[in-house]
């Protein structure tokens, strides 16, 4: 025999949802039974079922129980343009949940946020909280206000980004180098000297690097926990090479003061 009313237990048993759910969307008016029985309860009939399974797969999609309010009202066409803007931001969360992913493994892997390959993070980028930082810091210095007015000059130039990248790249070479000299090599060697003056050649076009700059540089690279962890990633523990950085730079600044002998 054909049975015209499911009760809120069958239909909670048939979706797989709670009868409390069930409560909930008939007192937003989501989903308002069929019927209510001479004794109170809720009767459903198969439009309901169609309309709650409908709903269940859109709070799947992460749509707001509003929005599906207002998604089943509309006619078909308004429908599928929402739901066409609503994939949009799903698929735009799905980049940012992946690009998280891969920030996190590379966390994991280094062991540091601190890393040549900074994570997004929520507020500002690692990146301008540093231009933040040093501004704060250093920003009624004379050194200062000459890299902020080179920092301008060559942002209004053309392929701005592109020489930027290019002067990290030097920057991180250099780096892999000093590393690998780390090995079997003082502060005091010619290779190791050589390739300071090259970290002192690439910042010339972005700081006015005189030896007492450079020196405050060197301090931070030994002294700064996150400057720490950064070059960890390129060779040593600990600080190992921040510390053998600070050293080469220290002898590197002494031979610019002494002058030829």
């Amino acid at each position: 025999m054909f049975k015209r009313w499911l009760t809120v237990h069958e239909v909670a048993r048939i979706t797989g949802t709670t009868v409390r759910a069930l409560h909930h969307y008939d007192r937003i008016g989501l989903l308002k039974p069929a019927a209510v029985g001479e004794n109170g309860y809720r009767l459903y009939d198969r439009d309901n079922l169609e309309r709650l399974q409908i709903i269940l797969f859109l709070k799947e999609a992460d749509v707001s129980l509003q929005e599906i309010a207002s998604l089943l009202e509309r006619p078909e066409t308004e429908r599928r343009q929402a739901l066409d803007e609503h994939r949009e931001r799903l698929t735009e969360r799905k980049r940012k949940l992946e690009r998280a992913i891969d920030a996190f493994d590379r966390y994991l892997a280094a062991g540091t946020i601190f890393g040549p390959e900074s994570p997004e993070l929520s507020g500002l980028p690692l990146r301008e909280q540093y231009d933040r930082e040093a501004e704060a810091v250093y920003g009624r210095t004379k050194a200062y206000a000459e890299y902020k007015r080179r920092t301008e000059e060559r942002e209004r130039l053309p392929d701005a980004d592109r020489a930027f990248s290019e002067t990290e790249r030097r920057m991180n070479r250099i780096f892999v180098e000093l590393a690998l000299c780390m090995e079997d090599q003082s502060a005091e060697s010619p290779g190791v000297q050589a390739r300071i003056a090259d970290w002192h050649e690439t910042l010339k076009p972005h700081v006015d690097a005189e030896p007492e700059l450079l020196l405050h540089i060197a301090e931070n690279y030994r002294n700064d926990r996150r400057f720490r962890a950064y070059f960890d990633a390129f060779g040593g523990t600990n600080g190992e090479f921040s510390l053998f950085l600070h050293e080469a730079i220290n002898v590197y600044c002494r031979s610019l003061t002494s002058g030829p002998e």
